[in-house]
């Protein structure tokens, strides 16, 4: 492996994240809030930082193919910039002037996790505002395929980069080129992005909000301007619409693209797309007959709270238009395990994905039952009609193994260190390495992350990288094979 090639790649990428930087600026500006020059000094910082890092290793730029090896430890230094270099915002808002807690808030963004550590979010400047939100809306398309759509020496190794970003078993490619895939992907999610933050300004929403929402909404990040996120809003029509697009977020965006170019057969075959919504209006109906019966008085009520909050969690998205931890046991439990379902591959949702969970039911029934009872007859596990090879299977069941046993770790290792409930242990790990954010009890909707330790806090934020990178890609870069030659 190349490490100087890759170190003078971070440096093109944090020179890139530096011009990011000053976009928040530029609101900053406009509301003269006082917090300009936060948004200056971290763009000089990432920009002065990617220069030294291409100018000491420039002599190693001309390569022309990345690795494997280079791709995972790329895509992970990038995160890992990222959340550092994001962080230096932070630092100067007296809420988060513990770079602990700096980090937090900076990887819970770009992770589009959404946990927060901040008790009264309004009182924040109207740039710190936005740039929450911006960072969601950055790595919830990802950070790396924004790269590689604008930056050449990306592009080099972009199937390999953005297969280690890409949420989901499988990448595919639009167009033969990947940096034409990577800006085709990005002019669907700004388009839906510039759509949403129209119809939520004609319902009603002062239109700092609606953006601010919006980069929230689509990233599936749950980040919100408002102490009590949407509640605060009180508005039938906003949660309607939120949901929507909240839905929208947790389809591959490579169905939306074929959707807006009039490939509508491809959108319409979608076994995932299918599951993902039969997911959605079976657990809303079951979720809201329970709600009407224990909770409001009316169905459509019930209906209107259910079917938001079904969705934000399902989507990983974690905005909240009730507090539903007051709901019943049976509602709670229901939006836990939604916790490690997740969306659909290839879209801005974390936790496991509806595909992997439909491969590995199909494994059992298709194959594994199957082969106990025929053993000679050799079956093939199709998806959309398409045969699933033996090492996708393996690498399916592989991951969705891993992912519970780091869970299962992580619930004990925080119930050691705090003096928490287990349900809060539970949720507050399934929400962080699932990249939902809000939890139940000690971290419902209306709490945040704040009381935790250092240690637990920095234990979170790693949960929220191996879950936005895939487990692998961060796990393979701390294995002791990976280093060697």
């Amino acid at each position: 492996m190349n490490i100087k090639f890759s170190l003078y790649v971070i440096g093109t990428f944090l020179k890139f994240f530096g011009l990011l930087l000053l976009i928040p600026a530029i609101c900053s500006f406009i509301y003269r809030d006082g917090d300009l020059y936060i948004f200056l000094l971290a763009a000089s910082l990432a920009g002065i930082s990617g220069f030294l890092l291409e100018t000491a290793f420039k002599e190693s730029k001309n390569i022309d193919v990345i690795d494997r090896k280079e791709a995972f430890f790329i895509a992970f230094l990038c995160w890992i910039a990222a959340g550092v270099f994001g962080a230096v915002p932070y630092l100067f808002i007296p809420e988060l002037s513990n770079p602990v807690d700096a980090l937090f808030e900076s990887i819970s963004g770009y992770t589009t996790t959404g946990a927060t550590v901040i008790s009264d979010i309004e009182s924040l400047p109207h740039g710190i505002l936005f740039y929450r939100s911006f960072t969601q809306w950055l790595g919830g398309m990802g950070i790396i395929i924004l790269g590689i759509a604008i930056l050449p020496k990306l592009s080099v190794g972009g199937v390999r980069l953005m297969g280690s970003e890409a949420p989901g078993p499988v990448t595919e490619k639009l167009t033969p080129k990947i940096a034409e895939t990577a800006k085709k992907l990005w002019l669907v999610y700004i388009v839906l992005s510039l759509l949403l933050i129209v119809l939520l300004s004609i319902s009603g929403m002062p239109v700092f909000d609606s953006i601010a929402t919006s980069f929230s909404t689509l990233s599936t990040g749950g980040f919100s301007v408002k102490n009590s996120s949407i509640e605060g809003y009180d508005s039938t029509l906003i949660e309607v619409l939120i949901t929507f697009f909240m839905f929208l977020g947790g389809i591959n965006f490579l169905l939306h693209y074929y959707f807006l170019s009039g490939r509508f057969s491809k959108v319409f075959k979608s076994s995932e797309l299918k599951y993902y919504a039969f997911i959605v209006i079976i657990v809303t109906f079951l979720v809201s007959l329970d709600l009407w019966h224990t909770q409001y008085q009316g169905f459509f009520e019930a209906l209107r709270y259910s079917s938001f909050q079904v969705v934000s969690i399902l989507s990983t998205t974690g905005f909240s238009s009730v507090n539903f931890d007051l709901w019943t046991q049976f509602a709670i439990f229901v939006l836990f395990m939604l916790m490690f379902i997740g969306g659909c591959a290839g879209s801005t949702s974390g936790s496991i994905k509806v595909v992997r969970i439909l491969i590995l039911i199909k494994k059992i029934f298709s194959r594994d039952i199957n082969h106990l009872v025929k053993p000679r007859v050799v079956q093939v596990l199709k998806v959309d009609k398409k045969a699933v090879s033996d090492d996708v299977i393996s690498s399916v069941t592989g991951f969705i193994l891993l992912y519970i046993l780091i869970f299962i770790l992580s619930v004990l290792l925080l119930l050691l260190v705090e003096d928490i409930s287990i349900i809060g242990a539970l949720s507050a790990c399934a929400a962080s390495i699932g990249n939902v954010g809000p939890g139940f009890q000690e971290f419902g909707p209306t709490l945040n992350y704040d009381f935790l330790s250092g240690f637990s806090k920095l234990w979170l934020c790693f949960l929220m990288l191996i879950g936005r990178l895939e487990i692998f890609t961060v796990l393979v870069i701390l294995s002791p094979v990976f280093w060697r030659k």
